[in-house]
């Protein structure tokens, strides 16, 4: 069952919606991904109610023991409706996959970057899985009561999107946030323009971070901002320093982010199709992934201790061959790369060895970082 909405409740259309697909996408392909964009600035029904409607089970045992500040809660909850409400026509359309909100499931990573899964689609409809086909990319923003998502249905795409509210600005955020150089870009333009110009700059900043995975953990400066174009309401922003991590590719090339006001608020959103080269995980977010992985595929097992990254895979964990089999068909799966696994574990059961999750990050990360035309077979020690 999915609660009523009003027209003027949820939005997927409008100048800043309609300008996505034209003035933001970042790519050397011609022809850009389908996205859908949603907003909605009020709730269609009480909280508790729409938490019952829409969200999974581990969704909503996640939300009923979240603590702090009740506008956050609620924000969060928004923010689920109408990612959920961006990802379904996509699904509908591109999958012919036809999911009720609860079927879908979005989760953060280590990072925070909203990850979509699938339930009710395999022979455990309790299970939450990944996509049966493309993956979907996906944003999420709200701010003072309004939330907005932003979604594409592309595994080789990141969407970034954020708002802020020009109403609850913060006052001499500037001199934190901004460089010299990105300093002396808002004091060229017009007075009347600098406040407005000053938080969509921060938005850009945002919507990048989001784009390449980690937010603004490389910190505000390591997103640089190049130009301003205010007839078009663009901005290039450069990622730098830390911000290159997962995306070295970047180095010296902007992304264009696609700004805009719509009455209090304002918007900035960028998509960015990486193409051939892979954003390349950090070996600390694999070896999180593949620990979260062995605790979802051991909870069942008799095995007493956490799992933790000097664990066993065969004398400690308990794992059978076909065991191995499937976690190393769910990796290539997750990271969308094919790995020798069959040699790996061929070299294993010939030398009588074992494999430890440290080893196993190890192996991973060789495979997902190695150059192109790299030797396939190679392994790690």
């Amino acid at each position: 069952m999915q609660p009523p909405l009003s027209s003027s409740q949820l939005h997927t259309a409008g100048p800043f919606m309609n300008a996505l697909g034209s003035m933001v996408y970042n790519s050397s392909v011609t022809q850009a991904p389908e996205s859908v964009c949603v907003r909605m600035n009020a709730f269609p029904c009480e909280p508790n109610v729409l938490a019952d409607l829409i969200l999974s089970p581990r969704e909503r045992e996640h939300w009923r023991s979240m603590r702090g500040v009740e506008k956050r809660r609620r924000e969060w909850l928004l923010g689920r409706y109408v990612a959920k409400e961006a990802v379904r026509p996509l699904l509908e359309k591109n999958l012919d996959l036809h999911l009720s909100p609860e079927e879908i499931e979005i989760m953060p990573d280590p990072y925070g970057r909203p990850l979509v899964k699938y339930c009710g689609s395999g022979p455990d409809p309790m299970v939450c899985a990944g996509p049966p086909g493309r993956a979907s990319s996906l944003s999420i923003a709200h701010s003072h009561g309004t939330a907005v998502a932003l979604a594409v249905l592309d595994p080789e795409t990141r969407v970034g999107i954020d708002l802020e509210s020009l109403s609850h600005r913060r006052e001499d955020f500037e001199a934190i946030a901004f460089s010299p150089d990105e300093r002396s870009l808002l004091a060229a333009l017009p007075g009347n323009l600098h406040q407005e110009w000053a938080l969509r700059m921060w938005c850009a900043k945002e919507a990048v971070g989001k784009a390449l995975g980690r937010g603004l953990s490389a910190g505000l400066l390591a997103f640089h901002i190049t130009r301003v174009e205010t007839a078009k309401g663009l901005i290039e922003v450069e990622p730098r320093d830390g911000a290159l991590e997962p995306c070295p590719q970047l180095r010296g090339k902007s992304l264009n982010v696609y700004t805009a006001r719509e009455s209090n608020f304002v918007f900035a959103a960028t998509i960015y199709q990486q193409g051939a080269v892979r954003m390349r995980p950090s070996r600390q977010e694999i070896l999180n992934y593949l620990l979260q992985k062995m605790g979802e595929l051991t909870q069942d097992w008799d095995y007493p201790d956490p799992v933790r990254p000097g664990s066993r895979l065969f004398t400690e964990l308990g794992f059978e061959s076909l065991d191995a089999v499937v976690l190393c068909t769910a990796i290539q799966e997750h990271y969308q790369t094919p790995m020798p696994f069959a040699e790996l574990l061929a070299e294993i059961g010939q030398q009588q060895r074992d494999l430890s999750i440290d080893e196993l990050t190890d192996f991973v990360n060789t495979h997902l970082g190695g150059p192109p035309g790299a030797d396939a077979t190679r392994r790690v020690q």
